[in-house]
């Protein structure tokens, strides 16, 4: 097996997973809204305390996200990087 289709089936492997989990799929699905309405919910814990807690929240998920749909971004450019090695070849 090629290095390119190596990195081919692993970002294959890593979009099905990020749609799996619901994170994202940078091509196809929406990042999930709301993973941090729980923090802040008069069920559980509400104010201004709660509020500051909802949107550090809110900022950890949608950097954990970004880490993600990069890796998915990391490995095309890798792919294409191999592509043309393959052709120089």
């Amino acid at each position: 097996m090629s290095e390119k289709e190596k990195l081919t089936e692993l970002k294959e492997y890593v979009d099905r997973k990020n749609c799996d989990i619901d994170l994202v799929n940078p091509y196809a699905c929406t990042i999930v809204e709301g993973l941090h309405g729980w923090v802040n919910a008069s069920d559980t814990w509400e104010g201004p305390l709660a509020d500051e807690e909802a949107e550090l929240t809110k900022t950890n998920i949608d950097a954990l996200i970004a880490v993600f749909a990069g890796l998915s971004d990391d490995l095309a450019t890798a792919i294409a990087n191999a592509e043309s090695d393959d052709e120089g070849s």
